[in-house]
């Protein structure tokens, strides 16, 4: 009897010990090729060396992922959903002006701290976006900025601090432009200007900019 129960239970356990190894042999590998495009970019990865980093062989990584293209697809739906869940995670004032400057500022340390990001996302662009034309843009939680942004703005002119008519997509574009030139172009303004974007002073500087910029975009003349 008590062997039976014991067998019992091993057979109950194994399906979901199963998908917990694969899920784990999922995740390995998308850590590796993550490294792997960053690092050499899409034509320039190699799946062997992709498969000795996660520590699979590479039968095994196109028992996943059917050929590079797609697997590079999946690590960068897998970039876009970490950096939209880390943006729902964020504790926001209720004062919408504090909170637009709270989004700027992680914006702003996030791609400086995830410069892979940046990098992942100019290769797609480098391909014109023909990789993730086939991702469903809820799965990667796509939606979640805008409605992020509307919110504020909506706070903001219920209070009387912002400007009508402002268009959420817009607001964020200009956001993200102004801190990802900043970032990714870090290398270049310093052999241009002499100037260290990485340096603690100039970063917090640089924020500052970036910050007041999208203040007085937001708000209305009188509050200026």
């Amino acid at each position: 009897m008590a062997d039976d129960m014991k067998a019992s239970g091993q057979e109950t356990a194994s399906p979901r010990s199963h998908a917990e190894r694969t899920s784990r042999t999922r995740r390995a590998i998308l850590t590796a090729a993550a490294s792997e495009f960053v690092a050499h970019g899409l034509e320039g990865a190699n799946i062997e060396a992709i498969a000795a980093s996660a520590g699979v062989n590479k039968a095994l990584i196109y028992r996943h992922f059917s050929r590079k293209e797609v697997l590079f697809r999946h690590v960068l739906e897998d970039a876009y959903r970490t950096m939209r869940d880390a943006e729902e995670e964020l504790h926001m004032p209720d004062d919408p002006v504090a909170a637009l400057d709270r989004l700027t500022a992680f914006t702003f340390d996030y791609y400086t701290e995830n410069p892979g990001f940046l990098t992942l996302v100019g290769i797609e662009n480098l391909h014109g976006g023909e990789n993730i034309r086939d991702s469903d843009p809820e799965a990667v939680h796509a939606g979640n900025i805008a409605r992020m942004v509307a919110g504020i703005l909506e706070r903001g002119v219920k209070a009387g601090l912002f400007r009508q008519g402002l268009d959420p997509v817009e607001l964020w574009l200009s956001i993200s432009g102004l801190c990802w030139a900043t970032v990714s172009t870090v290398h270049t303004i310093r052999f241009n200007f002499g100037r260290d974007l990485l340096d603690r002073q100039e970063r917090a500087a640089r924020l500052s900019h970036i910050q007041e910029m999208i203040r007085r975009y937001a708000l209305r003349p009188d509050h200026l």
